[in-house]
């Protein structure tokens, strides 16, 4: 299984985060206010402290891992994925719990920013802190990055995860290479990741958005976050904002194996249903969006737009008129591609279900034919995950209705965590779409959901299995 090279992959994302806490460390410098404080210091004392102290846990287990680097195989891989979503969350809390907020409920913002899923315990506070802010901004930025990695590199099998993805613009490994096809993958992806944030905040400054504000909005968009710098989500904003938005938003949601294909020009033999199924469904779901909204202005129809593709991809913000509770949560679950940023269960398994519903509905109508093709491509791995997916979905509507809360609250907290669209909850009528209502024991569940969320139900279930660990 190569434990070693696990524990260097391991240190060396760990190091690299406990990096990145420079960034909003040397930004406390410019003495911009906290409203976070604590006994052990404040401002840049905490963040270089949990620099120090991430850098060198990283680092002491990359130097400990030796420089033998043994083979990882799959199962390697898939317990590299699942040790990262539970352990980096702890470094990346470190700063928060620092500024005095309980153990807890730092790790609940950790995981929530590094899942990309834009679930806060109070937003007000959150935004009256930028330090802090950045940092939520940052884990986003890096949790969408190492999403796509993981999921091109190690998850998109087509006999585990069911998804017979695009060829992949950077080497793979079969058996005993997967950490650097990872590597490959994070290199591959940087450039066009990076591009999207640069020409974001560039579009954005030159709109006249605040440079704060442009930063924020550039780091999250992309790693399909929906963190919005106002109180007011979007409507805090001129209304063309969206217009600038949407296009980023767009990108978050497709695959990234396709954007990077384009970008290298080997875009001429593309066969890509999934991104055709995910444009139309875009202005399928925002002209349903618009006649559930009474369809009476054309001049609507944007916002509706906007509104679809935010959800598809699991941003989660809204424009104008919010859609029907129901509605939203239904797209949300869909989710964008299968190497993208966006969570939920993904455009190409749903392709893959509705293959087999269209041949069970044949067949239904005419049971003596002779109908050919009677298996549909990676086809058990989908309904593996459906199951899996259904599951744990129903577990924490059930966990919310037990909590006290009713069944809108349920569905949308259950749907925001396990599709990674925190912001959902705003339109269950919770104010601000704040989490901090809920009780601890419930924000556990939700932790794990959001972390199922992106690790892919399946997979992790595969590492209890023991038939998996003797394969």
């Amino acid at each position: 299984m190569g434990l070693a090279s696990i524990i260097r992959a391991l240190g060396a994302g760990i190091f690299f985060l406990g990096i990145a806490m420079g960034i909003p460390g040397l930004f406390s410098l410019s003495g911009v206010s906290q409203t976070i404080t604590s006994d052990t210091g404040t401002g840049t004392s905490i963040w270089f402290f949990a620099l120090l102290v991430t850098t060198l846990t990283g680092g002491g287990l990359f130097l400990a891992s030796g420089t033998l680097r043994p083979p990882t195989d799959f199962r390697g891989g898939i317990l590299l994925v699942l040790l990262w979503w539970m352990i980096a969350p702890v470094f990346a809390a470190l700063p928060i719990y620092l500024g005095g907020v309980g153990f807890s409920d730092a790790y609940f913002e950790a995981v929530s920013a590094i899942t990309t899923t834009g679930a806060w315990l109070s937003l007000e506070s959150l935004l009256n802190d930028p330090v802090h802010l950045l940092w939520r901004a940052i884990l986003q930025w890096s949790g969408g990055l190492v999403s796509i990695a993981f999921a091109a590199s190690i998850i998109v099998r087509p006999a585990f995860y069911g998804v017979e993805t695009l060829q992949l613009p950077f080497s793979r490994g079969e058996q005993d290479s997967y950490l650097r096809s990872l590597r490959n993958a994070l290199r591959s992806f940087l450039s066009i990741y990076g591009l999207l944030t640069v020409a974001c905040f560039g579009i954005l400054a030159i709109s006249g958005i605040e440079t704060f504000d442009a930063v924020i909005l550039s780091f999250s968009v992309p790693a399909s976050g929906g963190l919005i710098p106002h109180i007011d989500g979007m409507a805090g904003y001129p209304p063309w904002l969206g217009s600038v938005l949407m296009p980023f938003i767009l990108f978050s949601g497709i695959n990234f194996i396709l954007l990077s294909t384009i970008i290298r020009g080997s875009w001429r033999n593309l066969q890509d249903n999934e991104t055709e199924v995910f444009v139309i469904m875009i202005f399928a779901v925002g002209i349903l969006f618009w006649v559930l909204a009474g369809a009476g202005d054309i001049d609507l129809i944007p916002a509706q737009l906007f509104n679809s593709v935010s959800l598809l991809t699991t941003n989660g913000m809204i424009l104008g008129e919010a859609p029907p509770l129901t509605v939203a949560v239904i797209t949300s679950l869909i989710g964008g591609a299968a190497v993208s940023t966006a969570g939920g269960f993904k455009i190409q398994r749903w392709l893959v279900i509705m293959a087999r519903a269209r041949e069970e509905i044949r067949r239904l109508i005419l049971p003596n034919a002779v109908h050919g093709q009677t298996k549909i491509a990676n086809e058990l791995g989908v309904w593996m995950h459906f199951l899996v997916f259904t599951l744990v979905l129903a577990i924490m509507i059930l966990v919310m209705t037990f909590s006290g809360h009713n069944f809108d609250e349920a569905a949308s907290v259950a749907t925001a965590t396990l599709s990674n669209t925190g912001p959902l909850i705003g339109l269950s009528g919770l104010e601000n779409s704040d989490y901090g209502v809920f009780s601890t024991p419930t924000r556990w569940f939700m932790v794990i959901a959001m972390i199922l969320g992106r690790i892919e139900a399946v997979a992790a279930l595969a590492l209890f299995n023991r038939a998996f660990w003797r394969s």
